[in-house]
């Protein structure tokens, strides 16, 4: 499982910049497994895959809150923020 993120940024109706990030959890199996080993820590890539989602129950205090949580099962990914990347045999590594 990763972490990644994805940023939005537009104008607002004052004409000033706003941005807004989200947090998504990614699953990724074999060969995609080993290559999102290989990326580091603010580094772009692209990636393909399935959005499920899954139900969860959390104990907070003594009441019980349901809630679902969305989960990217990726099937592609490659690496996008380094030049030498080009020539790197892992990128664009598919879940086959």
């Amino acid at each position: 499982m990763l972490n990644i993120a994805t940023q939005e940024s537009w104008k607002n109706d004052k004409g000033e910049y706003e941005t807004r990030t989200e947090w998504h959890r990614v699953y990724a199996w074999r060969n995609l497994s080993k290559f999102a080993k290989t990326l580091q820590k603010g580094q772009l890539i692209t990636l393909e895959g399935t959005l499920k989602y899954r139900e969860v129950e959390e104990d907070v205090a003594g009441t019980t809150f349901k809630h679902r949580i969305a989960e990217v099962h990726a099937t592609s990914m490659k690496r996008l923020s380094k030049i030498e990347a080009a020539d790197d045999p892992a990128d664009g590594a598919g879940d086959e």
